[in-house]
């Protein structure tokens, strides 16, 4: 008796068109959504050094940024507070050689000055790091209101690192307007553009993360008042 031979057909492959183009639907949706953000980031870059602030509790400046040491020195002759705290001082950074770290005023610098009111900080590595060493300082201290000092890019994004590690403190924003960071037609500079691209990027990861740790920490304060 012959065998039977039977065939099986396969299943025709499904198209994969549609995956496709959703995944290119969505990854041109996030670009334009970063470059929209991009454009209002740049946008809100202050673009001048703001006259002198008022009267705080200290200062404090972020290394990292040209003039930024200089700008917070002034402010500390001019008796905008009575210290000035110097966050993510490379270890190797003798205490004795501040004058290095001004080198536009350091040569007029006081040395009764120096070792009164000028507090240099080596706990931090960068902007997150910046905001935790400073709150640990200030609340040690017990410093209320605080002059930030930064580079006018890198303010925003210094702000809310702040606003977030420090609430119960008073921020006065100075940005520093670096001679060498066009931002008149900011995207025409390669520099500049790569520079403002990497702080927006940079600052939209910060708030994903702040925006999570709070989401983490409302049940657990809503627990505790319960209690």
């Amino acid at each position: 008796m012959a065998r039977r031979r039977y065939r099986f057909r396969r299943e025709p492959r499904r198209p994969r068109s549609g995956i496709r183009l959703a995944v290119v639907v969505v990854v041109l949706a996030l670009a334009t959504a970063w470059s929209i953000g991009l454009v209002h980031y740049a946008n809100r870059i202050p673009m001048h050094t703001p006259p002198p602030v008022r009267e705080a509790d200290a200062i404090v400046v972020l290394t990292g940024g040209s003039k930024r040491m200089d700008a917070g020195v002034e402010l500390l002759t001019a008796g905008t507070a009575p210290v000035l705290f110097v966050s993510g001082v490379d270890h190797r950074v003798d205490p004795a050689r501040v004058r290095d770290l001004v080198p536009g005023v350091g040569a007029s610098l006081d040395q009764g000055l120096i070792d009164c009111c000028i507090v240099l900080g080596y706990g931090a590595s960068d902007t997150l790091g910046n905001a935790r060493e400073t709150a640990l300082w200030a609340r040690a201290t017990g410093r209320k209101s605080l002059v930030l000092v930064t580079s006018n890019y890198h303010m925003p994004r210094a702000w809310i690192e702040f606003e977030h590690a420090l609430p119960e403190v008073e921020l006065v924003p100075y940005p520093v307007v670096p001679v060498d960071v066009r931002m008149d037609a900011w995207w025409r500079w390669p520099g500049t553009f790569g520079l403002v691209a990497g702080e927006w990027t940079k600052y939209v990861f910060a708030r994903v993360r702040i925006a999570l740790a709070e989401l983490v920490a409302s049940p657990r304060n809503a627990e505790s008042r319960t209690e």
